[in-house]
């Protein structure tokens, strides 16, 4: 048995999947965009939020503690922000309360909405190495991190002045328990003889994050939807 260490460095690309409300890879009529694959981000934060454990202090007669107990912190989930530096309606809907908005069959922009997000995605990000060496065939060696399920957030503040370009901010999206992510639709490592394959192990519901490193190309950023449903 071997363990491998791995340097992460700067963001490069990041994979949205649209997820169903149980988690599930969504499906939908054809045309639905059910991925999107971009750049066009500044910073992910990842926040974990725990629960404290409960604590007991009892004091004795003359005020000396003879009981003192504390019960272990629990995980609940991570929180997720990202700054966004441009308008990729498509990407902006996975994420947010917003809409694509359209001319004729042309998306635009976006409008916001009212009410509660409950738009559900995956996300992938790809990560530089230092020190490592690229595979044959690949871009370079790859940091790979998975959120297997996150609800959207909501646009953040925006903030338009004379000197500074304008971004766009999503706040408040959460992992989500319960994932059904498996060893995911897509190939994102090698096997045993180089050849682009799913996760060797599948990921439990109670696992919200999954870090390695890989071989394996981060597919081609674009504008809009990378994958639509089909016939």
């Amino acid at each position: 048995m071997a363990t491998r260490c791995f340097k992460p460095v700067f963001g490069k690309r990041i994979r949205l999947t649209k997820m169903d409300s149980c988690c599930n890879e969504a499906t939908g009529p054809v045309g639905t965009c059910l991925s999107v694959v971009s750049d066009g981000f500044i910073t992910i934060t990842l926040s974990s939020e725990t629960e404290d454990g409960s604590e007991i202090t009892t004091k004795n007669a003359s005020g000396a503690v003879c009981i003192s107990h504390k019960s272990p912190d629990s995980f609940k989930r991570f929180t997720v922000e990202m700054e966004l530096c441009g308008v990729d309606p498509d990407l902006l809907s996975f994420l947010t309360n917003t809409r694509p908005y359209k001319d004729g069959a042309d998306v635009i922009g976006v409008t916001a909405y009212e009410g509660t997000v409950e738009t559900k995605f995956s996300l992938e990000l790809w990560t530089g190495l230092a020190g490592n060496a690229c595979v044959p065939g690949a871009e370079e060696a790859s940091g790979y991190l998975l959120l297997p399920c996150v609800n959207a957030g909501v646009l953040g503040d925006i903030e338009v002045t004379g000197e500074d370009a304008v971004t766009f901010s999503m706040q408040g999206a959460y992992t989500v328990s319960g994932n059904n992510w498996g060893v995911g639709p897509y190939d994102v490592v090698l096997d045993g003889t180089d050849q682009p394959a799913p996760l060797p192990t599948p990921l439990q519901p109670d696992e919200p994050l999954l870090i390695i490193e890989t071989g394996v190309s981060p597919p081609p950023a674009e504008c809009g939807c990378g994958a639509t449903a089909g016939p």
